[in-house]
């Protein structure tokens, strides 16, 4: 859905250091889809749809593709879906949240369904970064963020994972003592590897101050060993977490 830069937003922007030359890119990051942004169009991924056949049961790992596809019971949920395509079923949005809620044992009303994490990553990094306000992350970690952040003019701070490739907190703190949104992936993307819980919650109490932990927890389910942070978010305290159903359900 696209939103409009009002009045009162321009002069927020432009109170948090932005000049008044951002708010086309700002406008851009606002209403566009992810896809059609000019760091989603990149000549690397263009040629993707220059790879030509493949194999029919070939399967692109790097995408995380699944290779035993659907389960049967999603294929016929998916297909009892389809039976009700003509209708709008606003209440199953919240339906749908409140089970969330339900699961991570939060309010329904701290649970916002995206039509995938990019949306609400992007709505982050506008709300919280700006030249005056860094974004600060791991180094290799995800780049979403961090491209969102460079378009809009934010100041985009990378800390190098620790030996064992998880993030150095302590690091990241001494950073930047003007972040504005910390950026944790757990477990790590690129490198799979899991950032304590302990870690975390030092972070947490650590970090500076007005600052937003956000942790992007895409692959948690894919391990046994990290621990979900849905609770911190639900005891109110400045925390986001981003979950996908594209990685253990895609």
């Amino acid at each position: 859905m696209s939103q409009v830069v009002t009045e009162e937003m321009k002069r927020d922007f432009v109170r948090r250091g932005f000049s008044r030359r951002s708010f086309g890119r700002i406008s851009t990051l606002l209403g566009a889809g992810a896809a059609s942004l000019p760091f989603f169009n990149e000549s690397a991924m263009a040629q993707l749809s220059m790879i030509g056949s493949m194999p029919a049961d070939a399967v692109k790992i790097n995408a995380n593709e699944n290779p035993l596809g659907p389960c049967p019971e999603a294929l016929e949920a998916m297909s009892s879906v389809l039976r009700g395509g003509g209708r709008y079923l606003y209440e199953e949005s919240f339906n749908f949240a409140k089970t969330l809620a339900d699961v991570e044992g939060v309010k329904s009303t701290y649970v916002r369904p995206y039509p995938g994490s990019s949306g609400p990553l992007h709505q982050a990094v506008l709300a919280f970064t700006s030249p005056e306000k860094s974004f600060v992350m791991g180094d290799p970690g995800y780049e979403a963020g961090e491209r969102a952040a460079r378009f809009i003019g934010a100041k985009v701070v990378k800390v190098p994972l620790k030996k064992d490739y998880s993030h150095d907190v302590k690091a990241m703190v001494a950073a930047s003592e003007n972040a504005g949104l910390i950026y944790i992936c757990n477990p790590n993307n690129p490198t799979g590897t899991i950032t304590s819980r302990s870690d975390i919650e030092w972070l947490y109490a650590n970090k500076p101050k007005g600052s937003i932990l956000l942790i992007d927890e895409a692959y948690i389910h894919l391990s046994k060993s990290a621990i979900p942070c849905s609770d911190m978010a639900g005891a109110d305290k400045d925390v986001l977490i981003l979950r996908t159903f594209s990685k253990l359900y895609g």
